[in-house]
């Protein structure tokens, strides 16, 4: 399965001084633009998490691109922000999307109590995939090892240099899409 999360960069320095109508506007529109390049790809908006989304590639509907479909997603959605922020004014202009995606094994299903039930995945997979997505810079999509194995060949995929993630002991291996 592929996971992917993508947070706004710069939101809470924007969210600080805009009016809480223009924020929730501005998040609406985000969200469904970004909901909508997930489904093109056949993938399941797990959650949203203020400016932020998780999405998965590969449940509840199985296939064998998974990480394809997250890439070509991650894609479209970078592109998708930059057709947003070219109408938005003010300090929304400066706004930038990063992108986490790993692929790996997960837990996949309801989980919560009687109350309120969530379907969602866990597992390393999907915290290397959230660690990714908080160290991309504006505008970048990296990729952890997983995700790289499975997408070489589909798009020019630069190594950076190993980085410390929270969580893990030893330093992961990262990727950035050029």
């Amino acid at each position: 399965m592929a996971i992917l999360f993508a947070d706004i960069r710069g939101f809470t320095p924007y969210a600080e001084k805009t009016s809480p109508e223009r924020v929730v506007a501005l998040l609406n529109e985000y969200l469904a633009a970004m909901t909508e390049e997930i489904f093109a790809q056949d993938g399941t908006v797990d959650k949203f998490m203020a400016d932020g989304v998780m999405a998965l590639f590969g449940a509840p509907l199985d296939y064998n691109d998974a990480t394809e479909r997250a890439l070509r997603a991650a894609l479209a959605m970078q592109q998708r922000f930059a057709q947003l922020k070219a109408h938005w004014s003010g300090d929304a202009a400066a706004l930038g999307l990063g992108i986490g995606i790993n692929t790996g094994e997960v837990v996949v299903g309801n989980l919560g109590s009687e109350r309120k039930m969530d379907y969602t995945a866990i597992g390393d997979a999907v915290n290397l995939a959230k660690r990714l997505e908080s160290i991309a810079e504006r505008g970048q999509i990296l990729l952890g090892e997983g995700a790289y194995r499975r997408a070489q060949a589909a798009l020019p995929i630069t190594e950076l240099a190993p980085r410390q993630v929270k969580g893990k002991r030893e330093l992961c291996r990262v990727f950035a899409v050029d």
